[in-house]
């Protein structure tokens, strides 16, 4: 059958030429019982998941496995297509598209012929899945991997991890081994390389045992280890989520808890607390290594045939039913997860399609991918002698025109070209095989364009009447005039007291950097982003241009085009609600019957309000912008209310006021909102929330940091009553704005809208570092407060201490907050239970006393719901 292209590992002694060419090679297995060969052949077994006897290998660089069968006669036929039907063509392509025409040929054929192919796999999967695990779940999919222990660490025998939607399960042959690992005990899920490049392992710690004190650790080995990777995180993670949910649900049965994304109707009761029969399986996997191998092989057979007798007589009962569909589901929504956050997209926005093509330019072609969805056309491509991918992202709104160009001298061989020109009059050349089919698409969702022309006069006429249709027609000259990059920022920033003014030859010279970049990669928001990009901001980006940048690198600027008239509909609808409140409290004074239900939404509404009044100020007040209730405290009031009223999960939280604050000084009001949207649920994502357990599991993760680091200093701040945690809370809440001077504070900005939140962690690092010996000196917590937030830093240096001394920490947060975020959640699960049977107690031995005055009753209540409302404020300042 023919795959999807994938690298051929296999070391070519494992294998038989029986056909070879120009281009391809047909292979077939061959035994070889040596030590080395059987571990080989292990590796071999280990990276496919229905290692097969033939296959087909394409001679590109690195070679491609593209077809593989059990069948020499199906495997023949295949190598028979391959002569007759795409050496020909082969021939007729140039050297750069050759290897991109075969690839995308066989992916396509692959497609065709892969439903039926899984089907019979999965059928076969499942009834193994049955006869091994006698439990009632639904089977995601299944993986031939191997577990290394005491007793075959030198020849493992293969086995299958089998993936449900709450479990993990492993099982071997050799000595039998049965592993089942519920996904809410799992404590973390790393890659590992603990083998060298043969093979590479999913390392997984899990809580076995009746606490959560007893840990265990499994290696399961892969060579193709990513998609189950992939598919083993993204569970897990759901696991994380449900127990969330379940935390934070005051009317939640915690026993049956049913995720928000998987159809459970089919499975029994799926608890996420761990199970006694899951500690019994685990438990007993010493003891199955140590039985005889008869007797294992007589339990086996027994066990099989009452599992065949189960299944027979459970077909109209919940059987576990394996559903491809789930498996497309995770791998779709994984796809869309990437292309959202490679783009920095919305997290709504869905991924249609990809095509392989090759950027056009003056002197050379750049390969990269096509990425369609129906609010943005993006392309991802690879600079020559880099590894770094660099983007450019364009909404429909932007698009001035798509059409097919000229073939180079009247001639298309495979490929075609189209051109994208944007409303600036930038224009994109992009070539590729399936052109029709893409541009098909991309005029689907430009429909729009077909209209606008004709219509602009009359749009300008109506506009001066009805301006509510510049929200309703995306392709206005109006609304792609306030889009552009150059429209956004505003010189407030001018006006701040602590500012320190560059050098006029420093200043120009920066100036003719950035004006240079934007004359070859555009000024708008479909501006590339390139590696020089990274290095002109974090040189620094020019006060001038740091509103219009934000906006850009943040991805808030993607938000805002695809959110037209949003921000202006929610200002009038909190004014409208404002006036609700006013006269539903009118009513009351004049009603004692009132609703209670509407007094209670108007408190809600207003408590956001009262927080924010208490904020905006002292938000900036030595700023003129914000001083004596000038325009400044409007806006950020205005910004901070349309947030509480978009979010009411988290209404308003203290530090939200500075965030904005900044953003104001370089960037008009709506700007200014949809920055602090991407800051609040990407960047930042749940420290504002009612249990912060976002700000707390990165304090985690930076504490662990710098005991690595900076052990030094991180114990003599633990000696003088100052922990970490404590003085960089703030810094991470706030993005260090009010707690370093400035101009520091902008800078480290410029890189966390670039590079991600590890900026935070590296920079919280680096400020520690270079204060090391000054730290170390004192003795007084308050004065090393006061030390970091007023020294004179330089820079530059900060800078460069970085990102030379602390670079590539992402994949390790990323580790670390997985595990973090999942052992908070469940010490708050366990928390939340206990306070439940506690009030159930209480509940049950009021049921059985005298009755007690209301009057004792409503105080206590009133001064739990205080205390709730006020639990998002508790910020160190």
């Amino acid at each position: 059958m023919w795959i999807i292209p994938r690298p051929n590992y296999s070391v070519s002694s494992l294998w038989t030429i029986i056909f070879e060419n120009q281009f391809f090679q047909l292979l077939k297995t061959k035994p070889n019982d040596s030590l080395l060969g059987k571990l080989a052949n292990l590796a071999v077994v280990a990276s496919d998941q229905h290692p097969l006897t033939f296959r087909i290998i394409y001679k590109s660089k690195p070679q491609q496995i593209i077809a593989v069968s059990n069948s020499f006669d199906i495997i023949k036929d295949h190598w028979n297509f391959l002569i007759q039907e795409i050496i020909p063509k082969i021939l007729q392509c140039d050297d750069d598209v050759r290897d991109q025409f075969v690839i995308t040929k066989i992916s396509g054929m692959a497609n065709c012929g892969v439903e039926e192919e899984e089907d019979q796999n999965d059928q076969y999967s499942l009834k193994e899945f049955k006869t091994q695990f006698d439990i009632d779940e639904k089977l995601v999919t299944c993986f031939i991997c191997t577990l290394p222990t005491s007793i075959n660490v030198l020849k493992p025998t293969p086995g299958k991890m089998f993936i449900t939607e709450d479990k993990i399960c492993f099982y071997t042959s050799n000595p039998p081994t049965r592993i089942m690992i519920p996904f809410s005990n799992v404590n973390s899920i790393t890659k590992e390389n603990t083998l060298g490049f043969i093979p590479s392992a999913i390392k997984i710690k899990a809580c076995i045992g009746p606490d959560e004190k007893t840990v265990s650790e499994f290696s399961f080995h892969f060579i193709v280890r990513d998609q189950a990777f992939d598919m083993l995180e993204q569970l897990w993670q759901y696991a994380m989520d449900q127990l969330y949910e379940a935390t934070n649900n005051d009317n939640n049965n915690n026993n049956n808890i049913s995720s928000p994304t998987f159809d459970r109707s089919s499975s029994s009761s799926s608890s996420l607390l761990p199970s006694s029969s899951s500690f019994n399986d685990l438990q007993s996997i010493d003891s199955i290594n140590n039985n005889n191998n008869n007797n294992n092989n007589n339990n086996n057979n027994n066990n099989n045939n009452n599992n065949n007798n189960n299944n027979n007589n459970n077909n109209n009962n919940n059987s576990p039913i394996l559903k491809p569909k789930t498996k497309q589901f995770l791998n779709i929504e994984k796809k869309n997860k990437d292309f959202q956050r490679v783009f920095k997209l919305p997290m709504d926005e869905e991924l249609i399609q990809v095509h392989t093509c090759w950027i056009v330019r003056n002197k050379n072609s750049l390969l990269g991918e096509l990425y369609i969805s129906p609010n943005f056309f993006c392309i991802k491509y690879k600079e020559r002698f880099t590894a770094k991918k660099f983007t450019t992202v364009i909404h429909v709104s932007q698009v001035e025109s798509v059409h097919k160009s000229k073939p180079f001298l009247g001639i298309s061989v495979l490929t075609d070209s189209f051109v994208i020109t944007v409303i600036s009059g930038r224009s994109i050349t992009l070539r590729l095989f399936h052109c029709d089919e893409a541009l098909d698409t991309m005029k689907k969702y430009c429909s729009n364009l077909q209209h606008s022309k004709p219509q602009q006069q009359q749009q300008q006429q109506d506009e001066e009447y009805h301006p509510n249709l510049i929200k309703q027609q995306p392709s206005s000259p109006n609304f792609r005039e306030k889009l552009r990059l150059e429209t956004i920022g505003t010189n407030l920033y001018a006006q701040e007291p602590t500012i320190i003014l560059e050098d006029e030859k420093i200043e120009k010279k920066k100036f003719e950097m950035w004006d240079n970049y934007f004359k070859k990669n555009g000024m708008d928001t479909t501006m590339s982003i390139t590696r020089r990009l990274t290095y002109l901001t974090h040189l620094g980006i020019p006060e001038f241009f740091r509103g219009h940048i934000w906006s850009f690198t943040s991805g808030a600027c993607f938000m805002w085009e695809k959110e037209r008239g949003y921000y202006d509909n929610l200002i009038k609808i909190n004014d409208d609600e404002i006036q609700s409140i006013d006269n539903s409290i009118n009513l009351s004074d004049n009603n004692n019957n009132n609703n209670n239900n509407l007094l209670i939404d108007s408190e809600k509404i207003t408590q956001a309000i009262e927080d924010i009044e208490k904020d905006v100020r002292r938000t900036f007040s030595h700023h003129p912008y914000f001083r004596d209730n000038g325009a400044g405290v409007d806006s950020l009031r205005r910004i901070l209310i349309a947030y509480s009223r978009r979010n009411p999960a988290i209404g308003y939280c203290q530090g939200m006021n500075n965030v904005a604050g900044i953003m104001l000084l370089y960037m008009k009001e709506e700007a200014a909102f949809w920055v602090l949207c991407k800051v609040v649920e990407l960047y930042l994502c749940d420290y504002y929330s009612k249990e912060m357990i976002g700000s707390i599991v990165d304090q985690n993760i930076f504490e662990d940091l710098c005991k690595e680091y900076l052990p030094e200093v991180f114990n003599h701040l633990e000696r003088i009553g100052l922990p970490v945690k404590i003085l960089s809370t703030p810094w991470f809440i706030c993005l260090f704005v009010s707690y370093i001077p400035y101009p520091v504070a902008t800078r480290v900005i410029d890189c966390l809208f670039l590079d991600g939140t590890t900026v935070l962690f590296q920079v919280g690092l680096a400020i520690l570092k270079i204060n090391k010996n000054a730290i170390i000196a004192e003795r007084e917590s308050e004065v090393v407060i006061e030390l970091v937030r007023n020294k004179k830093y330089d820079i530059d240096e900060l800078i460069d201490v970085t990102f030379q001394d602390f670079n590539g920490l992402d994949e390790r947060i990323k580790n670390l907050r997985n595990s973090h975020k999942f052992s908070e959640i469940r010490k708050n699960h366990r928390n939340k239970m206990k306070s439940n049977s506690f009030i159930n107690q209480s509940n049950n031995s009021e049921t059985n006393s005298p009755i007690t005055p209301n009057t004792t009753t409503t105080t206590t209540t009133t001064t739990t719901t205080t205390t709730n409302n006020n639990n998002n404020n508790n910020i160190i300042k």
